[in-house]
């Protein structure tokens, strides 16, 4: 009798600048993973952001995540992009994704904001043909806004269960409590205590990382 094929793993991937990593994005991360029930999580911070110049260099940032997810064993850094020396494109990265787990589904995690711009990303028809999307919640943005009813019309997804049995295409949004958090206000040094990660503020003070 032939062994049956194994299941797809469900393989989660969040990208961003995390400049720095802040308290929005571990509890995002966490409850994305969770929700879910994701084989895995991936936090991807962009080698040269396509869209604005990054503060602090890319190893700043990512020991900075590494530094956060360090008590969380269902959280991984993924360096992928930081070996890239041209601007991060999420289409790119997802193609090279698929071809080192084939088989598996990808599930890239964007906010609602980024759901209302999605089709002014670079070739973002080919994103959705390579992964689901998992649209956390953001304050301030709402499924009502920018591109996000129209996406949501074609390839809105009802639940996750969906997701499972679909290689690619479909949009869910998430119901995570959104977080106010601001990177900008972290590195200004105005941000609450609350929001901040305090592994991450000693690395900050010991490199003298955002002088004000």
């Amino acid at each position: 009798m032939a062994t049956p094929a194994p299941s797809p793993k469900l393989r989660g991937f969040y990208g961003g600048t995390f400049d720095p990593i802040h308290q929005g994005h571990l509890q995002s991360a966490l409850f994305v993973q969770q929700y879910c029930q994701l084989d895995s999580l991936d936090l991807l911070p962009c080698h040269l952001p396509s869209h604005r110049d990054s503060p602090s260099s890319s190893l700043h940032r990512a020991e900075m995540v590494r530094l956060a997810i360090a008590p969380y064993p269902q959280l991984q850094l993924n360096l992928l992009e930081l070996s890239r020396h041209t601007p991060s494109y999420t289409v790119d990265t997802l193609e090279q994704l698929q071809r080192q787990y084939p088989g598996d589904i990808l599930c890239f995690v964007i906010g609602m904001d980024s759901l209302a711009y999605l089709t002014r990303w670079h070739r973002w028809r080919e994103i959705l043909a390579l992964c689901h999307l998992l649209v956390l919640a953001r304050p301030g943005y709402s499924s009502a806004d920018g591109d996000a009813p129209v996406l949501l019309q074609q390839f809105g997804a009802a639940s996750f269960a969906q997701l499972k049995h679909i290689g690619c295409g479909h949009i869910l949004l998430l119901p995570n409590p959104p977080v106010d958090a601001s990177a900008t206000a972290i590195r200004s040094g105005q941000a609450p205590a609350a929001l901040q990660i305090s592994a991450v503020q000693a690395y900050i003070r010991q490199h003298g990382l955002y002088p004000k």
